[in-house]
């Protein structure tokens, strides 16, 4: 698996290596959360369908598992969209930039988002605290399940900004960092 990036950090040897491997690590962790989390739902959604169907009763538990399982799916998809570059940007101001500036404002937007991000996960651990007494009924699932994803999702996101940032340390041309390239998506 290639992250978007590698060969931008020319021969940064085990610096590179190590953050090529966090970054496959956030990358499976975030695809496997996000296809999980769609594939129970469908299975799930699914088989209340067939039930309700079959005898005009419901299984009951389907219909807590959107609740639970539907903010694991947005925060997965929200840490590989960090991770691909994939987040919209308006870069009229990095353009007109030269290389050195550009790493230099890169660098900065970096610092701020995992900043930002960790600070997030930090508050969300007192989101934790306050629904942890708020039990689904029919699952018993607590409710802080569906909120730890918010926590998972930005420490994933304020990793990828770490990642990100010794990415620009390391790489020729600073805007080829997660630059989002459409034709590979194809």
């Amino acid at each position: 698996m290639t992250i978007r990036g590698d060969s931008a950090m020319g021969g940064a040897g085990l610096p590179a290596s190590l953050v090529t491997l966090v970054d496959t690590a956030i990358t499976v962790a975030a695809r496997v959360v996000a296809i999980g989390s769609l594939v129970a739902l469908f299975l799930a959604l699914g088989a209340e369908v067939v039930v309700r169907y079959l005898t005009t009763q419901g299984l009951g538990w389907p219909s807590e598992l959107p609740n639970i399982l539907f903010p694991w799916l947005v925060m997965g998809g929200i840490v590989l969209a960090a991770q691909g570059g994939a987040h919209i940007a308006v870069t009229l101001v990095l353009d007109s930039l030269g290389t050195a500036a550009a790493r230099l404002l890169l660098l900065g937007m970096q610092i701020v988002v995992a900043a930002t991000f960790f600070y997030l996960a930090y508050i969300g651990l007192a989101v934790i605290e306050i629904t942890g007494s708020e039990i689904y009924p029919v699952t018993g699932v607590p409710a802080s399940w569906a909120y730890g994803s918010l926590i998972v999702g930005f420490i994933g996101v304020g990793l990828t900004a770490l990642t990100t940032f010794a990415r620009l340390l390391m790489a020729d041309d600073p805007r080829s960092v997660r630059a989002h390239v459409t034709e590979e998506e194809i």
